[in-house]
């Protein structure tokens, strides 16, 4: 019996499986409609995040309707990246408004695992409805069995299972694969608990950002802003920069990004891109370079930014 007016789930659901459902089926019985936030919406397709917004939505629906969930009552909506816990908690809170109306009583759904589920406690007066937890199902182990073609667990909802099957015959899986195989590869080279520097240059004139297209398997034919990843243990050797250095921002590890707002110096490969266009295109650019972009003119000037988890 419902007593709760407004219910919130936030999640990336990449891919949506049976803990997801039955959680929001959980939710269902106590709120009379359930808000799932889909999380990483301005993300570009990666071994982290294969699936857009619009399709987690698609899947998440379809394996509602399989178990009589009431789909009806539920709204997806996207949910960006921010990289900013104030602003990302505030994205969370104008969404709840607009769906539910300002003031209204809201519950937020979750249970604490780790670190990732901190956020539970960045929405002082919101109540908090418990999830059921599924011991040993994750959507990091399913994204790995899924891109290495072993079969999928029993845990992946039928319409899910469909959905996976169908998209394993596109181009975009096969080239999910290889950077599947790359970053693996990668990580094999770095000893446990590494964490690499990158230096990247942010160059905006007439109205044009430089850019730079990635060739390899890792992000392939995404845009970054040029620079380089320094060899372990190395790091800047100083300069005024801003520091973008949030846990999640890099696909192989943990990666701090020095970012100079300057020429790209001779011999780092970049473009003009019209400035209007790479910042509507946020799903164009590799990791969180379009994050950095955004912030870093939001600014206004270089300076000293470090980015909370």
């Amino acid at each position: 019996m419902t007593d709760l007016p407004a219910a919130v789930y936030v999640g990336r659901f990449q891919p949506p499986h049976a803990a997801h459902v039955g959680t929001v089926l959980h939710a269902l019985q106590r709120a009379r409609r359930v808000l799932v936030l889909l999380g990483s919406a301005n993300a570009a397709r990666s071994v982290r995040n294969p699936f857009s917004a619009q399709e987690r939505a698609q899947m998440f629906r379809a394996a509602l309707r399989e178990v009589g969930g009431s789909p009806g009552r539920v709204v997806f909506r996207p949910l960006p990246d921010r990289f900013d816990a104030d602003a990302w908690a505030a994205d969370v809170r104008a969404q709840a408004g607009e769906v539910f109306g300002p003031g209204a009583r809201v519950a937020l759904v979750g249970f604490e695992k780790d670190a990732s589920s901190a956020y539970l406690r960045w929405f002082p007066g919101w109540e908090r409805l418990g999830a059921p937890e599924v011991p040993g199902l994750n959507a990091t182990d399913l994204r790995a069995v899924w891109l290495t073609g072993q079969p999928l667990p029993r845990a992946m909802p039928g319409a899910v299972r469909t959905f996976l099957a169908q998209f394993a015959g596109t181009p975009a899986f096969v080239r999910l694969q290889a950077e599947w195989k790359a970053v693996q590869a990668a990580r094999a080279l770095l000893p446990p608990g590494a964490h690499l520097h990158e230096e990247r240059w942010l160059r905006t004139e007439g109205g044009q950002v430089w850019l730079h297209t990635r060739t390899g398997p890792v992000g392939q034919g995404l845009w970054e802003l040029p620079g380089r990843v320094l060899p372990l243990g190395r790091t800047p050797p100083g300069g005024e920069a801003a520091r973008f250095t949030h846990p999640a921002r890099a696909l192989i590890v943990p990666t701090t990004a020095h970012v100079y707002w300057e020429s790209v110096p001779a011999g780092h490969a970049a473009r003009p891109v019209p400035l209007a266009l790479a910042l509507a295109r946020p799903r164009r650019f590799h990791e969180d370079h379009h994050v950095i972009l955004s912030r870093m003119l939001s600014r206004g000037e270089a300076g000293t930014l470090r980015l909370r988890p």
